[in-house]
């Protein structure tokens, strides 16, 4: 049996790259903004991106409210008559309707609760890979409720608009001329 080969000398660090300027020449102080953009990066965590998300998704799901306060305000839907006597305005009025359903799936996908029981939490590469696919499917199912909350908001306007528009004039009493 031979002995073990000793380990190379370690070689020395790398000089420090400065942070501006060029490598030869000085780092500028460090200023209010930079302290102020090194805040704002530290909020930039994995765990306060996923509480981020979930506030939005949060307010999806409650603001889908106003869709349905957009479509009954202005009589677009009530009393089981759907937008009045005009087409156009009951086709707005239903393609509002399946966005928000669908807006409010696509958030409420988003909210899973995931738990992984195998995930090593003592092993940072497991712990980045488990919070990057909560990030690609919860930011991209939260992106999508917002804009088709977005459209929905905007389909609901368009249908009461379309109602008030599209409304036969009211009838007038008839008056008796004594």
């Amino acid at each position: 049996m031979t002995d073990p080969v000793p380990p190379a000398s370690p070689a020395p660090p790398p000089a420090p790259v400065p942070l501006t300027g060029t490598a030869a020449g000085p780092v500028r102080p460090t200023t209010d903004a930079d302290r102020a953009w090194a805040d704002l990066a530290a909020e930039l965590t994995p765990a306060a991106s996923m509480a981020r998300i979930d506030a939005v998704t949060a307010r999806a799901v409650t603001t889908i409210t106003v869709i349905g306060l957009l479509l009954t305000a202005l009589g677009a839907l009530g009393a089981g008559q759907l937008a009045g006597d005009s087409p156009a305005a009951a086709a707005l009025a239903v393609a509002a309707v399946i966005v928000s359903s669908i807006s409010v799936a696509c958030a409420l996908t988003a909210q899973v609760l995931t738990v992984s029981r195998r995930l090593n939490t003592a092993d940072l590469a497991q712990v980045r890979a488990w919070y990057h696919r909560q990030f690609t499917v919860r930011a991209y199912a939260t992106q999508a409720a917002t804009m088709l909350l977005i459209l929905a908001a905007l389909l609901a306007g368009a249908t009461a608009a379309t109602t008030l528009l599209t409304a036969p004039a009211p009838a007038h009493p008839a008056t008796s001329s004594r």
